[in-house]
């Protein structure tokens, strides 16, 4: 008996793949319309079970494109050597409750530094000290549980620069906020002004959500206003944590809103992408860019010298 679809429904297709690929399978997927997530799993269903297959792991994208199936598809036939490797393991489709509800039970308190803590709404967490900061979050269906490689290295990189300079004195724009994670964390460490922008209207109803539970829903506003049409105000801090495809399709856009001399760092990069996002910070003008890795993710940062 098949499922019937609604329009609430969401569909799942998991990907058998090489590690190594993983990395460059989950850019690409991010790409395809109507992704609402991409995640890499394990042999089994839980996420929390850490023992991975040897030779292949499981990458999961979501979509509410009833042709999602066939989009990835094309995406493996445009791409020989996914095509080789990766095959379609199981295409289902969810209800949205039945999606959101599923994953929070493998979902548990997650240690980014010492001083950082990112921990479900729904659990209880004491600080191990007075300086450590806990946020909480509902991310729903966006981005952003404090997980994936590329936010846990925005998060060490804000908290590096929080910790070098007075923040009382910034404003940052976050670009591509999914559950307004880096945002949220930018006005805990005292960020006098701070901006997400996405454009999914759930994640900005996310978003606010969390800016609320972290009690900084005064100082953190949250818009889908596409970027070219967002005031150009400008930004002592920008981060990014989205694709390189994207990044670089923005840029143009995101110089006009940088002060000189502001804090620029960008995500979601793998290794065939992050040296054309870095060429692109070294030809407008930035210094002191720095690359960092976790995983198969790197993380860019540099200083705007317009």
């Amino acid at each position: 008996m098949e499922t019937a679809v609604t329009s609430s429904a969401v569909m799942e297709i998991r990907i058998s793949c090489p590690p190594v690929m993983a990395g460059y399978l989950e850019e690409l997927l991010w790409t395809l319309d109507g992704v609402e997530s991409v995640g890499e799993y394990y042999k089994s269903d839980s996420s929390t079970d850490q023992t991975q297959l040897s030779d292949l792991t499981h990458v999961a994208v979501f979509t509410r494109n009833p042709l999602g199936e066939d989009l990835v598809k094309v995406l493996m036939v445009d791409n020989p050597k996914l095509m080789k490797v990766c095959d379609i393991i199981e295409t289902r489709w969810l209800e949205e409750k039945d999606w959101a509800e599923s994953w929070k039970q493998h979902w548990h308190p997650t240690s980014i530094t010492e001083k950082l803590t990112i921990c479900p709404s729904w659990e209880a967490y004491e600080p191990k000290s007075a300086d450590e900061v806990v946020l909480k979050l509902d991310p729903e269906c966006a981005f952003g549980t404090g997980t994936h490689e590329t936010t846990q290295l925005m998060l060490k990189a804000l908290e590096k620069l929080a910790d070098g300079i007075d923040f009382s004195r910034v404003n940052l724009l976050d670009v591509g906020t999914g559950s307004g994670i880096l945002a949220i964390y930018a006005a805990k460490r005292g960020c006098r002004e701070v901006r997400g922008i996405d454009n999914d209207p759930l994640a900005v109803k996310t978003a606010i959500q969390n800016a609320k539970l972290g009690e900084v829903d005064s100082v953190v506003d949250f818009t889908d206003t596409p970027l070219g049409e967002l005031c150009q105000t400008r930004y002592d801090v920008m981060v990014a944590n989205i694709i390189a495809p994207v990044i670089l399709e923005l840029f143009p856009e995101m110089l006009l809103r940088l002060n000189p001399g502001a804090h620029f760092f960008a995500s979601g990069l793998i290794a065939t992408s992050v040296g054309k996002v870095e060429d692109a910070m070294r030809e407008t003008g930035f210094t002191d860019i720095q690359r960092q890795q976790q995983g198969d993710w790197f993380a860019l940062s540099g200083v705007y010298k317009a």
